[in-house]
């Protein structure tokens, strides 16, 4: 009668009856090898999409506040004395979106708008994280029946 102890039949094991080492055969190896692979596609995949992810959260957070400097320039250039139409005029006159920008230096962390001024031009504000992204930021004309704002834009 043929004996075969508990661990008879697994990869690896010791056959009983020879003694010898039973090894890994070629599918269980490409099985394996197939498993790891899609599970570290998988993990990639996650990483760069949260990579991605992120870049997204910090430009949004930027242009929050890009435009936030603006409500504070606005403000500040409509209270008191002066006047909606003068700081409607000043905002115009600053033909650029640098030159807009540049309205906005009392307003923004120093860091920040020189941060921007690298990666932007005369059309188009951006960051290194907008770059990366594909985005960029514009400033809207301030007409007489709107308020001017940080429009967000793909590349």
């Amino acid at each position: 009668m043929w004996h075969c102890d508990p661990q008879c039949g697994l990869p690896g094991s010791r056959n009983s009856s020879t003694g010898k080492a039973r090894g890994f055969t070629l599918i269980e190896l490409l099985l394996v090898i197939a498993i790891i692979g899609i599970l570290s596609t998988l993990i990639i995949t996650t990483v760069s999409n949260a990579t991605r992810d992120t870049r997204n959260v910090v430009a949004r957070q930027q242009q929050i506040t890009v435009q936030d400097a603006l409500n504070a320039w606005v403000a500040a250039n409509t209270s008191g004395t002066n006047s909606l139409q003068s700081a409607r005029a000043a905002y115009s006159g600053a033909g650029t979106a640098l030159a807009k920008l540049a309205l906005l230096t009392t307003y923004l962390h120093p860091e920040t708008y020189s941060h921007f001024t690298n990666y932007s031009s005369s059309t188009q504000i951006k960051s290194e994280a907008m770059t990366k992204v594909g985005v960029h930021l514009e400033f809207s004309s301030w007409g007489t029946t709107n308020y001017p704002i940080v429009g967000w834009y793909t590349n």
